[in-house]
């Protein structure tokens, strides 16, 4: 899957599994492209950036539409991390400051 943010194409990793959505970006030292977060349905999300490795913009979305974003996120490597919540079927994680350059509020996947 892809999704079109200012016409350009950006491959995307799917997380539709309960392991895949805990794991994430943990330990992990780049990104190529981005990583959707898929639900069954719109509920409050929390994320953390627990063991991330690089800073990322999180993208909360319903519809297609964004709702939410928490940019530059960074990375947490204590006990206790930092939450970024928002109401989302789907979430968007892509490397920092990916989303500032774009700002669609509408986005198209395919």
């Amino acid at each position: 899957m892809n999704v079109i943010i200012d016409n350009k194409e950006i491959p995307l990793e799917i997380m539709d599994t309960p392991n895949a959505i805990s794991t994430g970006m943990m330990g992990r030292e780049y990104l190529d492209g981005g990583m959707l977060f898929m639900f069954s349905e719109v509920a409050e999300r929390s994320f953390w950036m627990k063991d991330c490795l690089i800073p990322l913009d999180i993208i909360f979305i319903i519809d297609n539409k964004v709702t939410k974003v928490h940019r530059d996120c960074p990375p947490c490597n204590e006990y206790k991390c930092k939450s970024y919540f928002g109401i989302a079927d789907k979430v968007l994680e892509v490397p920092s400051k990916t989303y500032d350059i774009y700002k669609e509020q509408v986005l198209d996947f395919q």
